[in-house]
């Protein structure tokens, strides 16, 4: 069964709306792809990429908790998309070893030319929710 994630509270303007932070089919949650905004403003955190990102993964962990998942710990897979690779990437990678000590996820880095709002960085997910289909 495939249910569309309500936005999640903290989330910030930018998911209010028609935008849905992602999807939920049977024990997979598909995130949608995240940048580093502000939670009151919605405007994103530019020139501070690492803020960016520590605001990528936090927004990515309300959207998974909310769903049955135990944390960012439940991602298998992740999509990043970089506007400056050669920069970001050492910065982002630093803090994903930070959050994931042992199995880090499968991880796809993708260089753009640009990205929603000027944002640096921009990550979706796929994880598996722990919590058996029971979330929502």
């Amino acid at each position: 069964m495939r249910k569309t994630i309500n936005p999640v509270a903290g989330l910030g303007p930018i998911f209010e709306g028609w935008l849905s932070p992602g999807v939920r089919a049977g024990a997979l949650v598909y995130t949608a792809g995240f940048i580093g905004c502000d939670p009151v403003s919605g405007k994103v955190l530019k020139g501070d990429v690492e803020a960016q990102i520590r605001r990528i993964f936090a927004q990515m962990e309300m959207t998974l908790r909310a769903q049955g998942c135990s944390g960012l710990q439940d991602v298998v897979k992740m999509t990043m998309y970089f506007t400056d690779r050669k920069r970001q990437w050492p910065v982002l990678d630093r803090i994903r070893r930070e959050i994931w000590l042992e199995n880090p996820p499968a991880t796809t880095g993708i260089g753009v030319t640009e990205l929603e709002q000027g944002a640096d960085v921009e990550v979706e997910a796929v994880a598996v929710a722990s919590d058996n289909g029971n979330a929502g």
